[in-house]
Order: structure tokens, then C-alpha cells, then sequence
């Protein structure tokens, strides 16, 4: 069963749900097919995402008056897109009263995203440069969330740093939050801020872009503390909750103080106890 008749094109909503890859697999499969046979929907699609590319150069408006300059904007990358490709028919249509409808609908969701961008300021005015002595999460955005777990349980595997796997949406809504494309997020992976190895949970005040190696602190560095901090809190060494809190207050200064080094160690020595050479 086709999710719409035959002779139908799709909708606005439809195509921007496409791009964002927010589809059940079904539909996404069915919508393709069709936009690949259709001249009038490639046009539309082609629109749309001039315009939602477009969304980064706009300066934010008053909230009464979102709505009507997005719509606008909407309509002149509309009439650019479908004069390019001589969809003259199909621009006539917006004149009509149900696609007028239908463009505010889709300015209305144009707001929202413009919106979640005024909340969430782009990553590098969050976070601060990128330098050697970073990056480290957002407080706001990530404090850090623990669940109810005994320490016997804690302690009755070993920190093998084989974290549960983070859902696809829950990465996407990290990312987001920091204001990173998927170009920006290429170097980074959604990371548990308090392992769960130290009874860290899955929310999203939990998790944060880590990079991967584009500076000193990287994963593999707090990767080394985590494992040090677990060996610790099971040795009757660190109390738990303080091992956590180290974790979510300054991850980096955690580093520091129980390494005894201010720039990360090589990995073998970190994970033997081994003496830590200066540099």
C-alpha cells in the first residue's frame, strides 16, 4: 500500500521531513521513489533545500514578525528554484489560496528551527575556541545525569569502555543542541559525560560531542581517566558520587589532579599506574 495516491505530489512537510531524515524507513523509501520520477517535486525539493541552506544567513526578526518574513524569504527562493528549472505551472500555483496555506505552514516550521537556533547559539560562542586546554562540554546543556545503581553492580565487570551504543535520534539532539552540522560533527562522537561504568545515564544532559582527536583532551584521553577513576572507586580509594561529580563539574581539571600531569599521558602508561614522565 502506497502512503499516498497515485497522481499525487508530495507535500511540503513531506520533503522537508525527507531532508532532515526524519522518515520511518517506508516512507523515506516510497517518497524517494517518487521524487525521482517527478519533475515537480525534484523542483520543489530543490527549493526547499535552498532554503533551509539559506536559514544560517538570516539574522534573527522580532517573534510577531517570524512568521511573515520567513514566508517571504520562502517564496522568492521558491520563484528562484522553479524559474531555473522552468516549472512556470507549478510556480503559478502558489498564487493559489491552498499553497499560500501551505507556505505558512511550512514558515511556521522555518521558526521553529529558527528558534531552536536562538536557544542553542552555535557551538564555537557556547563552548569558546577550540584550543589545546579544550574542548569540554556546555553546562547548560550538559550538567551531567546519574541513575540508581549499587557499587557491587559497578564493580563486578571491568571499565572495558564498551559504552551502550547512543540512538541515532539522541545523537542528532546532541549535535543540535551545540549547534554542529553533520559536516561539523564528522570529527566528534556523542559521548557519555559520567561513564556508565560510574553509573552515568543515557539522557541527553548526559551526553556531549567529544572530538576524536583534534585536540589533546580528546576521547582517548578522558577514556584513560574513566578507567583510572573506575579502578579507584572500586579500590575503596574515591567515593563514587565524588568520582561522578569529578566527571561532570571538569573533566579536564580530573585529568590533572589524579595523573598528576598537566597534558595527557600515553595510554599504556596511564592504564598500568606506570610513573609519569615529564615533559
Amino acid at each position: 500500500m502506497t502512503l499516498f495516491l497515485r497522481g499525487q505530489h508530495l507535500r511540503d512537510q513531506d520533503i522537508l521531513l525527507l531532508q532532515e531524515g526524519e522518515l520511518s524507513e517506508q516512507q523515506a523509501t516510497e517518497f524517494a521513489k517518487h521524487l525521482y520520477s517527478c519533475r515537480i517535486c525534484q523542483a520543489k525539493h530543490a527549493a526547499l533545500k535552498a532554503a533551509s541552506e539559506h536559514l544560517d544567513e538570516l539574522k534573527v526578526v522580532p517573534a510577531d514578525a517570524a512568521e511573515d518574513a520567513l514566508r517571504n524569504h520562502l517564496q522568492s527562493r521558491l520563484a528562484e528554484a522553479a524559474a531555473v528549472r522552468g516549472e512556470v505551472s507549478w510556480l503559478h500555483t502558489l498564487r493559489q489560496p491552498k499553497m499560500l496555506a501551505r507556505l505558512a505552514s511550512v514558515a511556521a516550521l522555518l521558526a521553529v528551527s529558527i528558534a531552536w537556533q536562538q536557544a542553542y547559539r552555535p557551538l564555537q560562542d557556547r563552548m569558546g575556541p577550540y584550543e589545546e586546554t579544550g574542548p569540554k562540554p556546555v553546562r547548560a546543556l550538559t550538567p551531567g545525569a546519574v541513575r540508581p545503581v549499587a557499587l557491587s553492580e559497578l564493580c563486578s565487570l571491568p571499565d572495558n569502555d564498551l559504552d551502550p551504543k547512543v540512538p541515532v535520534e539522541k545523537q542528532r539532539a546532541v549535535f543540535r543542541a551545540y549547534g554542529m552540522d553533520d559536516r561539523a560533527a564528522r570529527g566528534y562522537q556523542v559521548d557519555y559525560l559520567i561513564n556508565p561504568q560510574l553509573g552515568g545515564d543515557d539522557d541527553v544532559e548526559n551526553l556531549w560531542p567529544e572530538p576524536y582527536h583534534s585536540t589533546v583532551w580528546n576521547a582517548t584521553a578522558k577514556d584513560a581517566l574513566e578507567t583510572k577513576l573506575h579502578s579507584m572507586v572500586c579500590g575503596g580509594q574515591l567515593d563514587l558520587t565524588a568520582a561522578q561529580h569529578e566527571l561532570a563539574t571538569d573533566w579536564v581539571a580530573a585529568y590533572k589532579k589524579y595523573f598528576h600531569a598537566d597534558r595527557p599521558v600515553s595510554t599504556v602508561a596511564a592504564a598500568d599506574g606506570l610513573p609519569v614522565l615529564e615533559r
